[in-house]
């Protein structure tokens, strides 16, 4: 049987039983609505990140445990009338007011009493950290003109005026022993270039400090985010006196201002559309019955989401937000039944019956378009594509069986007169025929330079898969950023080492063997980790047996006889330094954890230290830097290391991203042609109505690469779009061309570019940039579609015709 033969056998039996589709229909979309109220919606950022063959999810998780990533960042920067005193002073005030729910915990430094115990800890932890490099540091020590010259040294010391006050340290300590163990607190230091003052962050020019401030509120929550900076600033301002400059770097900051962004941009979008919808109402359409076309969106909305949770188990706000919009695209199969059946060229039968094929093509090749998205690595764009092709299904089972009836019953009457419209068709109005060779063939060759020019430029176009790309950021908060990095040093942006064991000693012997590798590569600044000051306890116990071997009781002698003959012709007393040879010889219960939360380091340990019941794991944290991405690659393959880089993980979503964008292009391409090959079973046809969708995907590569505009996941979706509309568009046109559809064909083509147009296009007036990235991939795509259609696709039939 025919397609043709189908097709009015179709419209028979949707004629005969349209009460009965109509309340099975009606029924279903009520269950489908039902069905979305009780659907479980989620927030997972993760639908945006590849989860198919790539650990990038993975990777976003463990990025977001970096110590300061779920911290915000107050930093309080004094004019030079204001002291040190004072600033501190301001510090202390903020602690107490910043109180819970919204932040419950405030670290404004390592804490007052560290100083005192990172004194003791330099003078008793000797045995535990002194490796076999540092002997030979101590051998030289230990000659005699060195020991001359120290003890002079510390005589002098005691002298001075406020020499009382170091003399605990100096009969302890008169060889600077401290000085082989306090190098490495720097590992400690997850703010590259502070400095303690009075238990306090400060910076290098004693002009600025700085709270780590953690709060329960999600980075992800507006709302709480909103309350949160709200509360902050009311305290900011109630606490921090003029001459002082508080200064925010948070998560919640991007969060508000993106939402904030969001919310004027959808004033101003759906204004502009709004208009745009009544414009396009008022010049083309201007009867009551054409509300029922726009509704159709909106009816399916509700069903497609319940189907997609069906399927999936849930649905990802991010489908609906985007999806809502993506599904204004389904009013274009109501667009040609309602300027067909007005138009009232033929009887009502026959006009639905001659639309069935066309509207089935472009239902299926529209379908078939997305389902390539299917493939993706990402789960959103999956989600999303599930959504699309449920939506244009409905969309197209509605356009068909039910909205002819709702068209019919005021057609039918005696009296209808359809509405003259100012925009009659003039392309075709002489037939192929009549048409100007000369006009034609300029048509098709300004046409065809264009592409060519537009296709050199498209190959200029990158693929990036950073979201803080596609993410509004504020000025303000870009020279924030870009400030306390200058005052502070590298704070946000390092990458992360996990070392992975059963035990906490397990982890740390781990956590050695990395740090070992790292050193190889950086600096002791530049590394943040535990090892240098929590070794495991297996290599605490070679340590101390190292240190009891090295002092044997002959040069314990030899030391102690040079300490009473040369202190005695200094003026020191025989007892003087009995501290110090007490402590070589005194025994060491070992570092742990509880010793340095005794210390004042609790916030940082809980930064650095994950446990759980299956392993523990510890996190050391280095520069992120290209250069050292062989070396990274390195520190994958040690047994216990995972390492995690913000640069690697934008590549790795980069390359996602262009990886579906190549694949989906490709595969939408075959998947339409086949759909087009089979429903027109022509093949010059078919060429000519994949035209449109060639023109658009040109036209938004060229420009966008003339332009060195990125490509983005957002565009991606937009790109699938475009090919959907636009191989819409050209199977209608054919049909007008070949088989034999009505003039209306031109006016519903053009009618549904310009409501994609108001409906997507107008997001290119957006300022945040993933709208405005969606509004100008449509913006470009169907500007390239549409003249194709219109003008090019009726010169080249014309020229067939011609035999040219």
């Amino acid at each position: 049987m025919s397609i043709a033969k189908k097709s009015e056998l179709f419209s028979r039996l949707v004629v005969r039983y349209r009460r009965f589709l109509t309340a099975v229909v009606l029924v279903l979309l009520v269950l489908g609505w039902a069905a979305f109220f009780r659907l479980h919606l989620t927030t997972d950022v993760a639908a945006l990140l590849p989860d198919r063959g790539s650990a990038a999810i993975s990777d976003f998780r463990l990025l977001a445990k970096a110590p300061l990533a779920r911290r915000i960042v107050l930093r309080l920067r004094a004019e030079e009338s204001i002291g040190t005193t004072e600033l501190l002073a301001t510090v202390d005030k903020l602690a107490v007011r910043l109180q819970p729910p919204f932040f419950s915990q405030v670290i404004a430094g390592p804490g007052s009493g560290s100083a005192e115990n990172l004194f003791g800890f330099a003078l008793s932890e000797w045995p535990n950290l002194m490796n076999p490099a540092d002997y030979s540091e101590i051998k030289k020590l230990l000659l005699p003109d060195q020991i001359e010259v120290a003890l002079r040294q510390n005589y002098t010391k005691l002298l001075q005026p406020l020499g009382f006050l170091q003399k605990k340290m100096i009969l302890a300590d008169p060889f600077e022993f401290r000085n082989l163990i306090l190098p490495r607190l720097i590992s400690l230091n997850p703010v590259g270039k502070a400095r303690v003052v009075n238990g306090h962050f400060m910076s290098a020019d004693g002009r600025e400090t700085m709270l780590l401030l953690a709060t329960p509120i999600a980075i992800t929550d507006f709302n709480g985010a909103k309350s949160l900076l709200d509360k902050l600033n009311q305290v900011l301002a109630e606490v921090v006196p003029a001459g002082i400059e508080p200064i925010i770097i948070s998560g919640h900051l991007y969060t508000v201002a993106n939402a904030a962004a969001i919310q004027r941009d959808m004033k101003v979008v759906i204004s502009a559309s709004l208009l745009a919808l009544l414009l396009i109402f008022l010049i083309f359409m201007r009867r009551r019955q054409a509300l029922s076309v726009f509704l159709i969106p909106v009816i399916i909305l509700g069903p497609a989401l319940a189907l997609t949770g069906l399927v999936d188990g849930s649905v990802s706000a991010i489908t609906i937000g985007f999806g809502a919009v993506l599904l204004g695209v389904t009013i274009d199969y109501g667009l040609h039944i309602y300027f067909s059946l007005t138009g009232r060229q033929r009887p009502p039968g026959e006009i639905v019956t001659s639309l069935v094929p066309p509207l089935l093509g472009a239902g299926l090749t529209t379908a078939g378009a997305f389902s390539v998205q299917l493939l993706s690595a990402l789960p959103g764009q999956r989600q999303l594509a599930l959504f699309a092709i449920f939506g244009v299904l409905l969309a197209l089972g509605l356009s068909l069986l039910l909205l002819p009836q709702f068209l019919r019953r005021e057609n039918d009457s005696p009296d209808f007169n359809p509405l003259p419209t100012p925009c009659k068709s003039v392309l075709l109005k002489k037939g192929l025929g009549g048409r100007s060779r000369r006009i034609d063939r300029l048509l098709v060759s300004v046409w065809l330079i264009s592409l060519l020019l537009l296709f050199g430029a498209s190959f200029k176009v990158d693929c990036v898969g950073d979201l803080r790309q596609i993410n509004l950021v504020p000025e303000s908060l870009r020279q924030a950023e870009k400030s306390l990095k200058s005052v502070w040093g590298e704070v946000r942006g390092r990458a992360l080492v996990f070392a992975t064991g059963p035990t906490l000693e397990e982890a740390l012997q781990v956590n050695e063997k990395l740090y070992i590798h790292l050193r190889q590569e950086f600096s002791p600044a530049e590394i943040v980790s535990l090892a240098p000051v929590l070794p495991s306890s297996l290599i605490q116990a070679r340590n101390r047996r190292n240190w009891r071997m090295f002092w044997t009781s002959e040069r314990l002698d030899e030391l102690r006889q040079s300490l009473i003959s040369t202190g005695r012709k200094i003026g020191f007393s025989a007892t003087a330094f009995t501290p110090f040879m007490e402590a070589l010889t005194a025994s060491s219960p070992g570092l742990s954890e509880s010793y340095w939360r005794r210390t004042g380091f609790s916030p940082l340990l809980d930064a650095l230290i994950e446990k759980s019941p299956q392993e523990v794991t510890i996190i050391t944290l280095i520069p992120d830097r290209t250069a050292n991405l062989p070396f990274f690659a390195e520190a994958q393959i040690m047994p216990g290391v995972r390492l995690v880089s913000p640069q690697s993980f934008s590549r790795e979503v980069s390359g996602a991203v262009s990886s579906d964008l190549k694949r989906f292009i490709v595969l939408a391409l075959i998947v339409v042609s086949l759909i087009l090959l089979i429903l027109l079973r022509n093949f010059y046809q078919a060429l000519l109505a994949l035209l449109p969708v060639l023109s658009g995907l040109l036209s938004m590569f060229g420009i966008m690469g003339a332009l060195g505009i990125s490509f983005n996941l957002f565009n991606l979706v937009a790109a699938i779009l475009i090919i959907g509309v636009g191989v819409d568009y050209g199977i209608f046109m054919v049909y007008r061309l070949f088989r034999g559809r009505d003039a209306a064909t031109e006016k519903a083509v053009l009618v549904s570019g310009l409501t994609t147009l108001a409906g997507f296009g107008v997001l290119v007036l957006a300022r945040h940039p993933a709208l405005n990235s969606i509004g100008l991939t449509v913006l470009l795509g169907v500007g390239g579609a549409l003249p194709t259609v219109l003008w090019v696709l009726p010169a080249l039939a014309a020229m067939q015709s011609r035999g040219e």
